[in-house]
């Protein structure tokens, strides 16, 4: 009876300071204490303790939690009123004063909305959008909750604290996976750094540069970058020792599989010339280095050193032929090579030697030479005049390309991209714009404006444009074709065949088929020039081609296939392959 008594006595005790908790409250807080997670115990003791003791302690730890500070993150929202519901607890109305929206809920979640759900929590709230993007007004927040958490909060909050947060930081790696404003931070930084220097955004997709970001990460903590000296120094000649260790299985099928050493000419930006050195094989091209010809004569004796220099270190016996373009001073430069090394053959471009048959075939046929000049107004006119170049994007998706020089067929491209664009041309030019355009211009511009607008409203011009393209089609096909990497020599004779016969095909009918015999001479001359034994003992060593369903199959201009070795120009070809190939000591 005594212990009943003494319950009954601590019961109404609470009770008594519930309801002076209530006229608080009510007078003092705008916000409840109570928290999902979190209600506070009251624990009221036995008659051991004085009351007057129990009385101070309740009353502080209340104080406490009526503290505004305590709960800091109320200041950054708008109090609507109490929850509706049966049972709303101390959930209550509010809204965010930075992402303005309104949610239900405790103090609990508006942390959880301001700075993520803890470590191994579900978010029952989303984040403030405005927040994620603002990380000034973020980091505001942050230390004022920081400071309001060493001045002391409520117990009741153990869930709610930044401070409690970090501490299990390293436990969370998920949350960290998900760090999305530290990840935000970062990813700024990086692109910052890209703008500052000139860097183009594509260095993003380079497996080198997401390998220099892993090892960021896994390096030690507090990493610094490497000086410049530094980088330019022992770091530079580390890399290039790497990289050469990387070749070494490159470089050990020369011996097995042989290799090609590629000679080609180009100019910085800083306009000195320049001259590549490349050795190719099967297994892909490898850059061996570049010399400076600033102040030197681009003579066959001259560039016959720098292909000799290159033989030498690959070893003459690994080396099959030399490639170049088929300039005068290159094939003077090959024939030195052959001199020296009779086993070695010289072969000129082949992409060079087909990309020349476009200039023949403007040299040979005036209507091509016209139709050529015409494009390329057209295109002129729209890149040097920007008002009709923004018409004309308004109406069209695709750019106009002009001629380059150091670009392959680029005469066909450049028609191609103009059939490609007709219906935005034909629109651009009936437009009221264009008309003021033409009518407020200078008078040279009026004029070139006018013949452009004649091409581009001739059929007889299209028609041109469409004759043209039917016939270089297959030199741009064989172009594409051998202007890439892998073994391709014993594709290149049967390549020819095939690219007359699409031509003669594509001729059938129309109104220029009596150029083929003309068009035909052409080519072979070209092809005369750059045809070696190389290519015809490619072509016989091709397995596919003696295949019985292949040569069943009738060929571009409805000749009948023949296999290499019943084709008497083949086999002339490979016996003097062999021959060469045999003037080696240890080929012999």
């Amino acid at each position: 009876m005594v212990f009943g008594k003494r319950k009954r006595d601590d019961l109404a005790y609470a009770q008594a300071f519930e309801d002076d908790e209530d006229m608080l409250m009510h007078d003092y807080e705008e916000f409840p204490n109570s928290d999902d997670e979190d209600i506070e115990e009251i624990k009221v003791v036995g008659s051991g303790h004085s009351g007057s003791a129990e009385t101070n302690n309740f009353v502080q730890s209340r104080e406490k939690r009526l503290d505004p500070n305590s709960k800091p993150l109320l200041d950054e929202v708008i109090m609507k009123g109490i929850a509706s519901g049966k049972n709303p607890g101390g959930a209550k109305h509010w809204e965010c004063k930075h992402c303005k929206a309104t949610f239900v809920s405790t103090y609990t979640r508006i942390h959880t909305h301001f700075f993520g759900a803890p470590a191994g929590k579900k978010a029952e709230i989303k984040r403030c959008p405005a927040l994620l993007k603002d990380r000034t007004s973020f980091e505001k927040i942050r230390k004022k909750v920081e400071c309001a958490e060493k001045e002391g909060v409520s117990s009741a909050l153990k869930n709610s604290k930044l401070t409690h947060r970090q501490a299990i930081r390293g436990k969370g790696l998920l949350e960290e996976s998900f760090a999305l404003m530290d990840r935000h931070a970062v990813d700024s930084t990086i692109v910052s750094a890209l703008c500052a220097n000139g860097i183009p955004f594509n260095v993003l997709r380079n497996p080198q540069f997401c390998r220099r970001v892993t090892a960021i990460n896994r390096g030690p903590k507090g990493y610094k970058a490497p000086s410049f000296e530094k980088a330019r120094t022992s770091l530079l000649d580390e890399v290039k020792t790497s990289v050469e260790k990387e070749l070494i299985p490159v470089k050990d099928t020369w011996y097995t599989d042989g290799v090609s050493i590629v000679s080609d000419g180009w100019s910085n930006v800083r306009k000195n010339p320049l001259i590549n050195i490349l050795a190719v094989n099967s297994r892909g091209a490898m850059f061996l280095y570049a010399e400076d010809y600033s102040g030197v004569e681009k003579s066959g004796v001259n560039i016959a050193k720098l292909l000799l220099k290159a033989i030498d270190e690959v070893g003459p016996s690994n080396v099959i032929q030399v490639v170049t373009d088929n300039a005068a001073n290159c094939k003077l430069a090959g024939k030195e090579v052959e001199k020296v090394h009779p086993h070695i053959f010289w072969s000129p471009c082949v992409v060079h030697t087909l990309n020349l048959i476009f200039k023949d075939l403007a040299q040979a046929f005036d209507w091509f030479q016209a139709t050529y000049s015409q494009g390329k107004n057209i295109v002129k006119y729209f890149i040097n005049h920007s008002h009709a170049l923004t018409i004309f994007r308004a109406h069209s998706k695709l750019e106009l390309l002009k001629v380059a020089k150091t670009r392959f067929a680029s005469h066909y491209i450049m028609l191609k991209r103009l059939v490609d664009v007709r219906e935005a041309l034909a629109t651009t030019v009936v437009l009221n714009s264009w008309k003021d355009l033409m009518k407020n211009g200078d008078e040279n511009s009026r004029t070139i404006g006018a013949i452009v607008t004649g091409y581009i409203g001739s059929d007889d011009f299209w028609d041109e444009v469409h004759n043209i393209l039917i016939i270089t089609k297959p030199i741009y096909k064989l172009i594409r074709f051998c202007d890439k990497d892998g073994p391709i020599m014993g594709e290149i004779y049967e390549g020819m065949d095939n690219m007359l016969g699409e031509i003669k095909d594509a001729l059938k009918g129309n109104k220029y088929e009596d150029a083929f015999e003309k068009i035909e001479v052409l080519v072979l001359g070209r092809w005369e020039k750059m045809n070696v034994p190389m290519h015809c003992l490619g072509f016989a060593l091709s397995p596919r081609f003696y295949d019985s369903t292949y040569i069943s199959t009738i060929a571009p201009g409805g000749t009948t296939r023949k296999r290499p070795n019943e084709d008497k120009e083949v086999v002339s070809g490979v016996l003097k392959a062999f021959e060469k190939i045999a003037s080696d000591p240890e080929e012999a």
